[in-house]
């Protein structure tokens, strides 16, 4: 029995020596010209009834703050402020959603304070910058309680129906002998119509 299981050991073992240089590798250093990513945390906030905000206190210049905000959903609104602190000065925003290369929304504060409103599916990332280095900025980022729409059940059980907003039985039958008897009156005008002339 022992030499059994030493048979199977040595193999193991001699596997397990040569996969550990493969599990050893350090991962590759960041790119440290790569720009840094700040991933946004909403919080409930003393002063808003509803849904969670954050809000960030920067400084950019051309080359902009990166941040993203994940785990939404459709039904959920979504409001992004930006604003310079002194007045007069100008700040940018740009919103996009899978590259940041590709903004689908992007405006420039000219001094005051700029608003988006969306509502988007997971996630999607926010660009603030300014043409002038050193600029300061407030970012005010507020994510709404789901909206669940109100919708009547499509399956109604036969106890509760009630017939529904259409016709009545009573008056779909009133309306087919109306029907038959204009269809009776019309053959007898004809029926008349032929006799005189014949």
């Amino acid at each position: 029995m022992t030499c059994a299981c030493l048979r199977w050991l040595w193999p193991c073992l001699l596997v397990g020596l040569l996969a550990l240089p493969a599990f050893s590798q350090e991962p590759p250093e960041p790119d440290p010209d790569a720009p840094r990513v700040i991933r946004l945390d909403p919080q409930p906030m003393e002063g808003i009834k509803t849904g969670r905000a954050v809000v960030v206190k920067g400084e950019t210049g051309p080359e902009g703050h990166r941040f993203m905000l994940d785990g939404l959903t459709a039904l959920m609104p979504v409001t992004v402020l930006v604003r310079p602190v002194s007045r007069g000065e100008d700040v940018a925003i740009t919103l996009s959603k899978y590259a940041w290369n590709q903004p689908l929304r992007e405006d420039s504060t000219d001094g005051d304070t700029l608003k988006f409103r969306i509502r988007t599916e997971s996630e999607f990332q926010i660009t603030v910058s300014a043409p002038e280095p050193g600029t300061d900025y407030r970012l005010l980022v507020w994510v709404g309680d789901e909206v669940k729409p109100d919708m009547a059940p499509i399956v109604v059980k036969a106890s509760e129906f009630d017939g529904g907003q259409g016709l009545s039985w009573l008056t779909m039958v009133l309306a087919g002998v109306a029907v038959l008897l204009l269809a009776v009156i019309a053959l007898l005008l004809v029926f008349l119509l032929r006799r005189k002339k014949g």
